[in-house]
């Protein structure tokens, strides 16, 4: 059995799918520290002019030690309106829009006081549009102690997996030998973005897969 893991983000892009797609288990990391200025709390949507973040807005000061779940959102902001009123606003003519406007307005408008369960709902309906049928676990419900790879050890034992797929950016501190030490093969993640029709001329890769999804709908899971 193939085990992917990844930590959780918001609205992820195309090689957490591509990796989610290629796994028989794909665990959502998600009581891994909360880290800054990374891709947890926002994502890359294209406007005319090129990429855009979205951003949620989280209150993360002093909580140094906090894990990805338990990051509070500062919901004084109205960021889940904003969000929506740019997706509307650059997407409204992407081809597959009004298929999937109802589920991003039913998504916007529910309360969520945690990054977890939004990124979580962020995940689980991309991972819906484009029909992947890959089970997904949460780490936390797993209870493994370790850190760092011994964790992702420990993770593929405790699921029966005895093949780790990895993103290829983890190869300068993943540590091999305690998978062959646990008789758990390391396979490498192999992405490439391939051009697909967008909103506006041109191309830009390393988006959210939001933006493949409405520009392309199920099908788009061809370039994942």
């Amino acid at each position: 059995m193939i085990l992917a893991a990844h930590q959780l983000q918001y609205m992820p892009g195309l090689r957490f799918f591509a990796k989610m797609r290629r796994a028989d288990l794909f665990v959502l990391l998600d009581d891994v520290q909360y880290e800054r200025r990374e891709f947890q709390n926002r994502n890359r949507l294209r406007v005319p002019a090129g990429p855009q973040y979205l951003t949620v807005p989280v209150m993360a000061k002093g909580r140094y030690d906090a894990v990805i779940r338990d990051i509070p959102l500062d919901n004084s902001r109205p960021w889940a309106a904003d969000h929506l009123s740019a997706i509307k606003m650059n997407y409204a003519r992407a081809a597959h829009f009004n298929t999937y406007l109802p589920a991003l307005e039913a998504l916007y408008g529910a309360r969520y006081e945690k990054l977890g369960e939004l990124a979580l709902a962020t995940i689980n309906f991309l991972r819906d549009g484009f029909g992947i049928k890959t089970p997904l676990r949460l780490s936390s419900e797993m209870e493994i102690s370790a850190v760092s790879t011994a964790r992702l050890a420990d993770i593929c034992r405790a699921a029966g997996a005895d093949e780790y797929l990895s993103g290829a950016g983890a190869k300068d501190y993943l540590d091999e030998k305690l998978f062959s030490a646990a008789g758990i093969k390391v396979s490498w993640q192999k992405f490439e973005s391939r051009p697909y029709p967008q909103s506006f001329p041109g191309f830009t890769p390393d988006l959210s897969a939001l933006d493949l999804l409405l520009n392309c709908g199920p099908s788009g899971a061809e370039f994942l």
